[in-house]
């Protein structure tokens, strides 16, 4: 009787064994990624790491789903940034033929959830907390972009002085408000495809909806305007009633729809430059027959943004 209760404990043991590898192997989220797991090494092909080196949210880390070509050190930088459903993987991976067989390293942070709980940390830029209280400028969230390039660069001994930039959707929000309240940023040109509601170019409304109650005023968006912008609207992106469609008195008064919307805020932001005699340099551009659709966006964005 001994000996088979000694038998089953090494059976069981053998079996715990195998399972904790099994279950080792299933939990890497990129099986074909050359590096270890959590490793910020990039290397050609397609992998993710975790990024934490932006020491003012370092306890909220990203992580950076990338495709990179064979040499990522040469390679111009683009970094796409996801929608609602915080999911990077999907944006890097419907880039991928876009940027196959070009000299183009794509990073796609991940803003998930759980380190990025609500829309005020992610889309809003961690400007205010979800009781609408402003935040110190170093708790922003748009900082971590500007380190990604950083660290990048960094590792790779890329000689890369700037970025590209695209946002679709909660994404593109993120991109406006990017340029809009970080006029210091270092890319080359940003697009903002089918954003769902803007923080509007106007002292007199409250933020988020305005700049008033914001580190910003009307007349000091001189680098903001000067900066190379593409507000990208789908034509069909007229669906009102879409669940992640925000629907309140603010955003409501900007449009019925993303379309509306994107235009009313092309439009108010020219008028604002002109009234305030600053330089304006942003485009905007619709796409026709395309409704609110990442890939299709990053197709038609695709020509604009790289070199």
């Amino acid at each position: 009787m001994t000996h088979l209760r000694r038998l089953l404990c090494v059976l069981l043991l053998v079996t715990a064994a195998m399972t904790a590898c099994t279950d080792s192997a299933s939990a890497d989220p990129e099986p074909g990624h050359h590096g270890r797991r959590g490793s910020q090494q990039i290397e050609p092909g397609r992998g993710v790491f975790t990024f934490d080196g932006y020491p003012p949210l370092a306890d909220h880390p990203v992580r950076v789903w990338y495709d990179a070509p064979a040499d990522p050190s040469t390679a111009q930088i683009l970094i796409v940034m996801h929608g609602v459903g915080r999911n990077g993987a999907d944006y890097r991976d419907d880039w991928h033929d876009l940027v196959d067989g070009r000299n183009v390293l794509v990073l796609a942070p991940e803003f998930s959830d759980k380190e990025y709980p609500d829309a005020e940390a992610y889309s809003l830029g961690n400007i205010i907390d979800r009781h609408g209280d402003r935040l110190p400028n170093e708790q922003w969230s748009f900082h971590v972009v500007e380190a990604l390039f950083d660290h990048v660069v960094r590792t790779l001994g890329s000689t890369a002085t700037d970025y590209a930039m695209f946002g679709h959707s909660a994404g593109a929000q993120f991109v406006a408000r990017f340029v809009t309240f970080m006029p210091k940023n270092r890319a080359r040109i940003a697009v903002a495809a089918n954003a769902g509601w803007y923080t509007t170019l106007d002292d007199s409304v409250k933020f988020p909806y305005g700049l008033d109650g914001s580190s910003t005023r009307e007349d000091e968006l001189h680098a903001a305007f000067a900066s190379n912008l593409v507000i990208l609207l789908g034509s069909n992106d007229t669906d009102g009633e879409d669940d992640s469609l925000r629907r309140d008195d603010g955003s409501d008064q900007q449009g019925r729809n993303r379309l509306e919307r994107g235009m009313n805020f092309y439009q108010q932001s020219q008028d604002v430059a002109a009234r305030e005699s600053l330089p304006f340099a942003w485009r905007l551009t619709v796409v026709p027959g395309i409704a609110h659709s990442h890939a299709d966006m990053a197709a038609a964005a695709a020509p604009m943004l790289l070199r």
